[in-house]
């Protein structure tokens, strides 16, 4: 009998020697696991899940992509060793968003940016590109952006700088570009530059619409495109707003296209290469558009009738990196329009 009344005794102390170590050892053991849960569930991927721990027991907060992210966040850390229970607090995050538009006059970006110096980036992107517009800029700094980010917003804008008007748009990694392009040869590349933006691992929806035009008014497009070919025929010296005679011939001979359409209304487009500075670029294609202009008015033309516009080099129809890309970029552009 006393042998086993030594024997519960012997078990009663070391019961309690053992929940005194455990209490003892407790917060190391919360930290070891707060430490390797927090470190798997990084390796994982989730830089946005918080890991806390109380004793054995884990819960995450945060946001993830989807609603199979956080499954699989929860999986990653009961498989932690010494995990008793796992509470999974995580919430869907909201797809990182961006949409930039132009009515033509202005130009609006609601969304996100990585940050602030990237809010700036796109800010200047956006005045460089669309330099006669006024600017909204509404971007706010987040991160989350998608790989590629950058690369991805600067094609997207080369893009809606080819538009008459128009929208870009991303949500995620999902992208779209809607809107109106002043012909079916700038729609079409459009459509070649959307393949580089998917190259950077984006889905683009391209929406495009070209206007219609009338039999008569579509003739006089197709001449003033056939007379006035990029790199064909030019009007201008380099760096020149003068005129010179062959150029003064060359209009001639459009005023005569212009007579044969004589309900339409065209806008007279200046365009250089990328060769130089981008204010004085912007500068003097819009010098050459309006003596174009004057020159026309000078012979007859109505005044109502003609839009000069200078795009500088925002606008180029052949790669800039080639003495004969520059020339074709180096050009004036007429663009049939109804009312």
């Amino acid at each position: 009998m006393r042998s086993i009344v030594v024997l519960i005794v012997a078990f009663v102390l070391l019961l309690l020697l053992y929940q005194f170590g455990a209490r003892e050892k407790a917060p190391e053991i919360q930290a070891d696991i707060q430490s390797r849960t927090a470190a798997a569930i990084a390796e994982g991927g989730f830089l946005n899940v918080v890991v806390a721990t109380d004793g054995r027991d884990v819960t995450l907060t945060g946001t993830v992509r989807s609603e199979a992210d956080a499954d699989r966040a929860e999986t990653i850390a009961e498989g932690v060793w010494g995990v008793r229970v796992v509470d999974n607090q995580l919430g869907l995050a909201q797809p990182y968003a961006l949409r930039i538009c132009t009515d033509g006059a202005q130009v609006t970006a609601t969304g996100s940016a990585p940050d602030a110096a990237a809010v700036d980036s796109i800010s200047s992107r956006i005045d460089d590109l669309f330099h006669r517009r006024a600017a909204v800029i509404e971007l706010s700094p987040a991160p989350g952006a998608p790989e590629n980010f950058s690369a991805f917003v600067d094609g997207m804008l080369r893009e809606l700088a080819l538009l008459d008007q128009g929208c870009v748009a991303s949500t995620g990694r999902q992208a779209t570009i809607d809107g109106t392009a002043h012909s079916q040869a700038m729609a079409d590349r459009i459509a070649r530059g959307v393949t580089d933006i998917e190259n950077l691992g984006y889905a683009v929806s391209l929406q495009l619409d070209v206007p219609t035009l009338s039999a008569e008014a579509a003739a006089c497009q197709a001449e003033y495109n056939r007379r006035l070919a990029p790199g064909e025929r030019v009007l201008f010296d380099f760096d020149s707003a003068e005129l010179h005679e062959e150029g003064r011939q060359l209009l001639d001979e459009i005023i005569e296209i212009g007579a044969n359409c004589p309900d339409v209304n065209v806008v007279v487009a200046g365009h250089t290469d990328s060769v130089g500075d981008r204010e004085y670029n912007i500068e003097l294609s819009q010098r050459r558009a309006d003596v174009v202009v004057d020159y026309l008015v000078g012979k007859g033309v109505e005044a109502d009738r003609l839009t000069a516009i200078g795009f500088g080099y925002s606008q180029p129809v052949a790669d800039n990196s080639t003495d004969e890309g520059r020339a074709q970029n180096r050009r004036i552009e007429f663009r049939v329009r109804e009312d």
